[in-house]
Order: C-alpha cells, then sequence, then structure tokens
C-alpha cells in the first residue's frame, strides 16, 4: 500500500470518529447550514438538471432539499450497476430500492445525455481548498466524473475541509466546494 493510500484511509478514520461524535439532529442542522449557502450561489439557482446524492445518514443530507426544488429543478440520483455509476430521474413518484451498500437508488431508466446536466453534486469524506475530493475508496465518482463536463460541486461539513488532503492523479478535483461557512472556487 502506497503512503498516499494510507494517509487516506487514516483520514476516513478521523473523519468516521468526527461523525460519530455528532447527534442526528447536529448533522441534520448542519446539513441544513451547508445547503442554505449551495442556494445562494449563483452555479445552483441557473442549474435546472442536477446530479445529486441521496445521502446516507453521516453524509450532507440531502433528501429534503431534492423534495424542497424538485418544481424548479430536475434531480437525477446515482446507481451502482456493474461497478459503475449511472444516473436515473427522481421525481415524487419515483420508486426506490436499497443498494448493497444501504443507499436508497431510484428504480428507471439510465439517463445518458450529460450535455444536458448543468451541475453535479458530490459528496466526500474530506475535501481541500485545493479543490481536492477524498470519496470513500471504491472510485466511482473518480471514474464517472471525467464522463461529463458540467462544474462539479462538493458539499460537506466544516469538520471536512482542510486546507490539504492526500491526493493522487487519478482523484478528480472539485470547481466548487460549499460547506456550513465556505464556498470555495
Amino acid at each position: 500500500m502506497s503512503n498516499i493510500q494510507q494517509a487516506k484511509d487514516k483520514l476516513r478514520k478521523e473523519i468516521s470518529i468526527l461523525k460519530k461524535k455528532c447527534t442526528s439532529d447536529e448533522l441534520h442542522y448542519r446539513s441544513l447550514e451547508v445547503l442554505s449557502v449551495l442556494e445562494l450561489t449563483g452555479i445552483f439557482q441557473e442549474s435546472k438538471t442536477i446530479f445529486i446524492y441521496n445521502s446516507l445518514e453521516d453524509e450532507v443530507q440531502t433528501f429534503d432539499f431534492i423534495r424542497k426544488w424538485s418544481s424548479e429543478k430536475d434531480f437525477y440520483l446515482p446507481v451502482i450497476e456493474k461497478d459503475e455509476m449511472v444516473f436515473r430521474r427522481c421525481t415524487s413518484n419515483t420508486c426506490f430500492q436499497q443498494s448493497a451498500f444501504g443507499i436508497m437508488e431510484p428504480v428507471g431508466e439510465n439517463y445518458t445525455d450529460y450535455k444536458k446536466v448543468d451541475l453535479i453534486i458530490i459528496p466526500g469524506v474530506a475535501f481541500d481548498r485545493k479543490m481536492n475530493r477524498l470519496g470513500r475508496g471504491k472510485a466511482y465518482y473518480d471514474r464517472f466524473l471525467p464522463k461529463v463536463k458540467v462544474p462539479k460541486l462538493g458539499i460537506c461539513f466544516e469538520f471536512q475541509l482542510f486546507d490539504e488532503i492526500p491526493a493522487d492523479r487519478n482523484d478528480v478535483k472539485m470547481d466548487y466546494i460549499v460547506s456550513e461557512n465556505e464556498l470555495i472556487w
């Protein structure tokens, strides 16, 4: 295992400990703060077709946010198929099924008209002010993101944002990062 990989694994463990110290109410409140900053950004306001994620309990919580904006914006959520990420439409009528990772994934057709996507909102374990993102280690986003030429916006809690995190050449950089108190671009 490389030094970078060891440093990434160590940081993932540190962030996991920090998340476990937060109550579900704290994570909910922090999520509202992050998303209120996101709503003020021009890139979000101008976007109509958005790839976003359906959050796990310890991530910036997106479910209510998607519902709030669903009459004005078209949202698509990731689904893992054969070790690759695809996106499917999310509406008030969408049926969901639980993935092997415990994520509720939309049932339906895969969306492939990437030229119509305006923005992709991405979770991460950690981000840094150099626009690097540390994911959970499966590289789904790092493999998918080169397929779409749209602004990449990472969202995170303040304790997930660092001056510098371990990164290598396969890690796709963000164009924007939003936390409770900051917008970085």
